[in-house]
C-alpha cells in the first residue's frame, strides 16, 4: 500500500529505525554500556491474569474506660484481568545486558466474593470479645499501571544475574452490597440491670459501602535467568518494596466517610516460565509465558473519621474524629498466562 509516495514497508521500515537510534542515543547519554555489536531487540506480551488474596486494614480507638475499640475490614482481590506487557532488551554478545518492561492491566471481568467485617471491644488484660460481625457482597474493578529495569551484573553458564528496579501504580475499587451477620446490642431494659441482645442481620440492601485504594508501589532487588533447556528459559525475581498508600471508606449506611494515608514495606516476587516458538517466516519469533507474582506490604498510619449525615443514630452529623490507628495489609497473588512475539 502507498501513503503519501511512500511504501508502508518503507515507512515501517523508517520508523523502526528511527526508534533504534533514538534508543541508542538515549542509552549513551545515560552512560549505559550499548557497544556497536549489541542489539536492540523489541517485544510485545498481551496477558491473561487470575488473581487471588485481598486487602484489609485494622482499626483501633481508645474509647476511654479501659475500652480500645477493634474493627477489621477485609476485602477480597480476586479479578480476571486483562493486560499488555511492552518491552525492550539490549543484547552484547548474544546475551541480555538490559531490559526494560512497561505493563498495563485492567480487571475487565470483574468478579464478586465476600467482604468480612469485625468488630470487638479491647479490654487490657483480657482477650477481644467480639460484638458484631457482617458479610457483604464485594465487587471489585482495579487496574495498575507498572514500569521496570533490569541491569545484568554476571552470568555463568545458562544462568545470569542482574539487578532491577521497578515501579507500580496501583488502584483497587471496592463496593459492597447486602449485608447479613449478627451483632450484640445493650438492652437497659433486660432484666434488672440490662443485658447484651443478640441480633440477626439480613439486608439486601445495595449500597453499604465503597472502599478505593490507591498505592505507589518502588521496588529495588534482584532477577536470576536460567536457561533450563532448549527454548525454555526461567526467570526468578524478589524485590524490597516501600510503598506510600491512600485509601477511602465511604460507609454509605453510617453516612461516614474515613480517609487515610502513609508509608509502608512490602515485599514482591515472581516466577516466569517463558518457552520460545519457532520463528516466524518474516523474522518474529513468538514465545509463550506462565508466570505467578505474589506481593505483600503494610503500612501503619491513621485514620480520620467524618460523619456526613445522620445515619448513625450514635453519632451526630459533623463530627470528625482523628488519630484512628489504622493498619493496611494487602496479599495478593497473580497466575498469568501470556502470548508474545519478540522481533
Amino acid at each position: 500500500m502507498w501513503i503519501g509516495g511512500q511504501s508502508a514497508s518503507t515507512i515501517e521500515s523508517g520508523m523502526r529505525s528511527f526508534v533504534i537510534c533514538v534508543c541508542v542515543v538515549f542509552l549513551s547519554c545515560l552512560g549505559f554500556p550499548v557497544f556497536s555489536q549489541s542489539t536492540l531487540h523489541l517485544f510485545v506480551e498481551p496477558l491473561l491474569s487470575k488473581g487471588l488474596g485481598g486487602t484489609a486494614y485494622d482499626l483501633s480507638f481508645d474509647e476511654g474506660g479501659g475500652n480500645t475499640a477493634l474493627s477489621r475490614l477485609e476485602f477480597p482481590v480476586v479479578p480476571l484481568e486483562v493486560g499488555l506487557l511492552v518491552g525492550a532488551t539490549i543484547d552484547r554478545e548474544g546475551k541480555r545486558q538490559w531490559l526494560f518492561e512497561a505493563g498495563f492491566s485492567h480487571s475487565t471481568f470483574p468478579m464478586s466474593a465476600t467482604m468480612n467485617d469485625y468488630d470487638w471491644n479491647g479490654y487490657a488484660g483480657y482477650p477481644p470479645v467480639p460484638w458484631s460481625y457482617t458479610g457483604s457482597n464485594d465487587t471489585t474493578v482495579n487496574w495498575s499501571l507498572s514500569a521496570s529495569a533490569a541491569w545484568t551484573f554476571a552470568s555463568a553458564g545458562p544462568v545470569s544475574f542482574a539487578l532491577c528496579a521497578q515501579y507500580q501504580y496501583q488502584t483497587e475499587s471496592h463496593t459492597e452490597d447486602t449485608l447479613n451477620g449478627w451483632q450484640y446490642i445493650w438492652n437497659p431494659s433486660e432484666g434488672t440491670s440490662g443485658a447484651w441482645d443478640l441480633y440477626l442481620i439480613n439486608d439486601q440492601t445495595t449500597d453499604v459501602l465503597e472502599y478505593t485504594l490507591s498505592a505507589h508501589i518502588l521496588g529495588v532487588g534482584m532477577l536470576a535467568d536460567l536457561q533450563a533447556i532448549n527454548r525454555l528459559t526461567v526467570e526468578l525475581r524478589a524485590c524490597y518494596t516501600p510503598v506510600y498508600v491512600s485509601d477511602n471508606d465511604d460507609h454509605k449506611l453510617l453516612t461516614k466517610l474515613s480517609t487515610a494515608a502513609g508509608w509502608g514495606n512490602g515485599v514482591y516476587a515472581r516466577l516466569k516460565a517463558t518457552y520460545t516458538l519457532p520463528r516466524f517466516s518474516f523474522g518474529a519469533t513468538p514465545y509463550l509465558v506462565l508466570a505467578g507474582d505474589a506481593e505483600y506490604f503494610v503500612v501503619n498510619t491513621t485514620q480520620t473519621q467524618s460523619w456526613y449525615g445522620n445515619g448513625d443514630p450514635l453519632v451526630p452529623q459533623g463530627t470528625t474524629i482523628t488519630g484512628v490507628g489504622h493498619v493496611i495489609t494487602s496479599t495478593q497473588f497473580d497466575l498469568t498466562l501470556g502470548f508474545g512475539i519478540a522481533f
